[in-house]
């Protein structure tokens, strides 16, 4: 398991009129991410102490984690990718020097380990689209793909990951 890339996702909570909305993350509050509806949400990446992907890129959750698979497939693909957030104007852009790589996201820029960066990827789509198969069926046999092929570029080891316990799914009702 990937300890120095943690990915988690967050829906937005759009409690009673009169109160704030707010992020609930599915890792940490599966329960009641299971209970909103909608897609709209956001993704924080952290690598050690640095946030890659700020919170505040609300857009709409399953697109972004497509995006971030869209990426990881033209980084392995070409050593660059530079793909755009479902709606806003933000890019999410990956680019190799050696074992170290570019990332940015909107307009935030960091320098990380590529194997830690994709490993960390995958396993935030995975833990997402198992939390929320409906929104995406065909994540899980892209996830695979990527991880195979991240395997064979020797940025990720495939058999190394450990079991995760599976949240509570829900329906997104399509």
């Amino acid at each position: 398991m990937n300890t120095a890339l943690v990915a988690e996702s967050f829906l937005r909570h759009e409690p009673a009129e009169g109160t704030t909305a707010h992020l609930v993350s599915i890792q940490r509050d599966p329960g009641l991410a299971a209970t909103l509806e909608g897609t709209l949400g956001a993704v924080q990446l952290r690598y050690h102490s640095l946030q890659l992907i700020p919170v505040d890129l609300v857009d709409d959750l399953p697109g972004i984690w497509n995006a971030l698979l869209d990426a990881v497939d033209g980084f392995l693909a070409e050593g660059r990718a530079e793909v755009p957030y479902p709606t806003l104007e933000a890019q999410i852009l990956l680019e190799r020097s050696g074992n170290l790589t570019k990332f940015t996201a909107g307009k935030v820029r960091h320098i990380v380990d590529a194997g830690e960066l994709v490993d960390g990827i995958l396993d935030g789509a995975e833990a997402y689209f198992g939390f929320a198969p409906a929104a995406d069926p065909a994540a899980t046999g892209n996830i695979e793909r990527l991880r195979t092929r991240a395997a064979a570029a020797g940025l990720c080891a495939q058999g190394e990951r450990a079991s995760k316990p599976s949240a509570p799914g829900r329906s997104l009702g399509t």
